[in-house]
């Protein structure tokens, strides 16, 4: 449940943001070309947008295990030594989202402390900033997550098309099943007065008999 939740969000966060950037860059570069002026708000927007598209979409590539690296010596191991370099994989990007985390949470609370405001828009840029601990703390749960499935000697990175695949198989599976049982309840009360038929033509012919 809490991985569907947190890929609803991340899947929402990277479209809606990216729609955002790519419309806010339209804009502006009609607005500079066409009416030879610019929206000073643009860039602020730009880049705050960009930092948490970039954070998102890295908890979102370490879900899928999109994430640039050299697989071939995790690939070819088996047993322990692959999961030892799990292990190993995982603390170092563990470290590397924690030092994120950490920076995003000190940044942000001294921007808070002090009221600074963005420069066009007069908002806080806590808020802004608060987009970089946020997806590194997508991006500790995605590497925990990664590590336990690994662990347990399941495949941590599929892509949505072969969940998508194995939510209709066992769909599929589930309502096969139903279909059985349904026909088997069927036959069943088909038995059942075939059986009340017989005993009913057996009484016939014995009050026949006596008569």
């Amino acid at each position: 449940m809490l991985d569907v939740i947190l890929r609803r969000v991340e899947n929402a966060l990277i479209a809606i943001t990216f729609l955002f950037i790519t419309l806010l860059a339209f804009a502006n570069v009609v607005a500079r070309y066409v009416f030879h002026a610019s929206f000073s708000f643009t860039s602020e927007l730009l880049v705050n947008l960009a930092v948490l598209l970039t954070m998102v979409g890295a908890a979102a590539a370490t879900r899928l295990g999109t994430h640039p690296a050299f697989t071939l010596l995790r690939d070819s191991s088996r047993g322990v030594l692959r999961k030892v370099l799990v292990v190993i994989v995982c603390v170092g990007m563990l470290v590397f989202f924690a030092i994120f985390l950490w920076l995003g949470v000190e940044t942000a609370l001294k921007q808070l402390e002090s009221g600074r405001l963005t420069p066009a828009l007069q908002i806080p840029q806590w808020i802004f900033s608060m987009g970089l601990p946020f997806g590194a703390l997508l991006g500790v749960i995605r590497t925990v997550q990664v590590a336990v499935i690994e662990l347990r000697g399941g495949e941590a990175f599929s892509s949505e098309e072969a969940e998508a695949i194995q939510m209709a198989e066992r769909i599929q599976v589930e309502e096969q099943a139903k279909l059985d049982a349904d026909l088997a309840e069927v036959n069943a009360a088909a038995e059942s007065a075939a059986d009340v038929v017989d005993t009913d033509n057996v009484a016939d012919t014995k009050e026949g008999g006596q008569k």
